[in-house]
């Protein structure tokens, strides 16, 4: 996954005036050259937790294997919590020792912990990176064709110490006065739809009460988290709620965050650790090859179906049939990215 330092906007005023370009237009394929030398008096680099690069940071997240091919392998951290302050944004970045290895603690010194896939953990951390990869230029100029995956910066979190903690869980404090993702069981109060969870409930405006068929179900709400009184008691504005589990869902129409899937010429969709077919996947209007593992919504009606094993398309032409979710009479639309909530994080 490619991600680059940001700019500040004062960084972004002081090269545009150098170039000519402040109070006039930028066209949008226009690039602003910034030099690596003599720079640190005028602009900061800020890396992808919003920090400066360099700058010690105190990050709480689930450890989990990086993709096996490219630059981005090893041990990464889904970020939950930066500095104290929670975040469901996708924030994944590997992960390295600042000496030694993890698990290591000579010299009497507190070092990086032994971490392993799928625990939670708390790290003083600082971000920096570098550029990876060959420009295509150079290896076509030289005609030697190496496998690569780019020319592009590439962040990483230097660890210096950390210790292992419980799973993060989600509760309204962490999110007030901002969006957020909220997990619990439908129920209504008062004849307003509400989700309550152990500690905490959510009253959400704007939404139609439960259904006696959704009452007592998972459920979810994704808005902006209110405090009220009582102080367990919370409000969700602008809203949007719905089941969670698949299974609570069969005959309904059901939205359905997740990613696009395919190999061999064969697609389905992935959510939350489960794989399902959707009707006419590759048939859907502006379907393109470039959907594989793209993040979108697919709607429609949730069914069940015998239908071709996923996990045997590259050992049998013939595959076995097995019971799999399929949604019917679908559409879909892009989203610009899944929240961590929404990924299945194990796999």
């Amino acid at each position: 996954m490619k991600r680059f330092a940001t700019l500040s906007l004062l960084t972004f005023l002081f090269v545009a005036a150098s170039n000519g370009l402040a109070g006039g237009c930028l066209a949008q394929d226009a690039k602003i050259p910034v030099p690596i030398t003599g720079s640190g008096g005028w602009f900061e680099l800020v890396g992808e937790l919003g920090v400066k690069l360099g700058e010690m940071a105190t990050v709480e997240g689930i450890v989990v294997e990086g993709a096996f091919k490219g630059y981005e392998g090893g041990p990464n951290l889904v970020v939950q919590v930066i500095n104290g302050k929670a975040t469901q944004r996708l924030i994944q970045i590997p992960i390295s020792p600042y000496f030694g290895e993890f698990g290591d603690a000579d010299f009497g010194r507190k070092g990086p912990p032994n971490v392993k896939n799928g625990a939670t953990y708390r790290l003083r951390v600082y971000e920096s990176g570098g550029f990876v990869g060959t420009p295509s230029d150079a290896y076509q100029e030289a005609g030697i064709m190496l496998q690569t995956t780019g020319f592009y910066f590439r962040n990483y979190l230097s660890v210096v110490s950390g210790d292992k903690i419980e799973p993060i869980v989600w509760s309204p404090t962490q999110f007030l006065d901002r969006e957020a993702l909220l997990s619990g069981v439908a129920t209504n109060e008062n004849e307003v739809a509400t989700i309550h969870a152990p500690g905490w409930k959510v009253i959400l405006t704007g939404v139609e009460k439960w259904s006696d068929a959704e009452t007592g179900k998972q459920a979810e709400v994704f808005g902006t988290i209110r405090a009220t009184e009582p102080k367990e008691t919370f409000r969700a504005e602008n809203c949007r709620a719905r089941l969670t589990k698949l299974e609570d869902q069969l005959g309904r129409n059901v939205a359905l965050r997740g990613k696009a899937r395919s190999l061999n010429g064969h697609w389905w969709f992935h959510y939350r650790g489960t794989d399902l077919y959707v009707e006419g996947m590759e048939q859907l209007p502006n379907w393109a090859t470039e959907n594989h593992w793209r993040p979108m919504e697919i709607t429609g009606v949730l069914e069940q179906a015998q239908l071709p094993r996923i996990d045997q398309i590259t050992e049998k032409p013939d595959r076995d049939l097995a019971t799999y979710y399929v949604v019917k009479r679908p559409k879909w639309i892009p989203v610009d990215e899944l929240l961590t909530p929404e990924l299945s994080l194990e796999e």
